[in-house]
């Protein structure tokens, strides 16, 4: 990963004040020359760094005034978002609040898109869902996988899916806030803790052979797995909560706890 510029690293720093609270909402950002001196960069650089702000959600730039405290719970964008998740050590109760929220978002998005594909799998083309399944479980094998690897190995797996079923305003949702969760080695390590890495394999394949069997699952049928699925995003949230409260030391990748949940079947069609 490469090493944080200057400007990144003022940047979040001063996005931090803002999420904690230290700077309240309408309330003016400290001047370019204030963050200059206090930070010991050009003035120049510090324009940069409160041009980056607003351009993240952070502040608004008012003519004549400087740059003013945007109240990010009610106009925070995904960038903004992103910036707080990376905080989640030393903002626990904010950055379980997104990840919760995060989790509700992609469970609705993925009830969808399986909904769609198990009642007309032959509508559509599991192949390149197919080839980015076989990666996930080449990277998922082994002793002591990569949980973050494995993580961008799901995700891509969930975004081929969702291409195949045509759910473009899913995709691009599901764009903006999936990479998210990878920046925060706390988030790969719940996902991967309450259900191993394999576990996800034997499921994806499982949901695969069904697609490719192209039999339509009954009305009722597609729902049958959903249960199973929420129960883990519930262990995932809560195991979450746990981590950013007690992180791995270095934020080095989490081991996998697995706790085997019960047995579940994708309805076969």
């Amino acid at each position: 990963m490469p090493r944080p510029s200057v400007v990144d690293e003022v940047v979040d720093q001063l996005a931090y004040r803002i999420a904690a609270g230290r700077y309240a909402p309408g309330e003016l950002m400290p001047s370019v020359r204030q963050v200059a001196a206090e930070f010991g960069i050009s003035a120049p650089t510090a324009n940069v760094v409160l041009g980056r702000l607003a351009s993240a959600g952070f502040a608004d730039a008012r003519r004549g005034l400087g740059h003013t405290v945007r109240d990010i719970r009610l106009y925070g964008g995904v960038e903004t978002w992103r910036y707080v998740f990376r905080f989640s050590r030393q903002l626990p109760d904010t950055a379980l609040k997104i990840f919760s929220d995060i989790i509700e978002a992609d469970q609705t998005v993925l009830f969808a898109t399986l909904r769609a594909i198990l009642t007309d799998p032959r509508r559509y083309d599991p192949a390149p869902a197919g080839r980015a399944i076989d990666r996930l479980e080449l990277l998922a094998s082994g002793p002591d996988p990569d949980l973050t690897e494995v993580m961008h190995a799901e995700l891509h797996a969930l975004r081929m899916i969702l291409a195949a079923a045509g759910q473009v305003v899913f995709l691009a949702m599901f764009n903006s806030i999936g990479e998210m969760m990878i920046e925060v080695p706390e988030a790969a390590g719940a996902f991967y803790d309450p259900v191993g890495p394999e576990r996800h394999v034997l499921i994806w394949h499982e949901l695969l052979r069904t697609w490719q069997r192209g039999v339509p699952a009954g009305p009722a049928e597609p729902l049958a797995h959903e249960p199973l699925i929420a129960e883990y995003h519930r262990q995932v949230v809560r195991r979450f909560g746990e981590l950013i409260v007690n992180p791995a030391p270095d934020g080095r990748p989490f081991r996998v706890r697995a706790e085997p949940l019960r047995e579940s079947r994708i309805p076969s069609g």
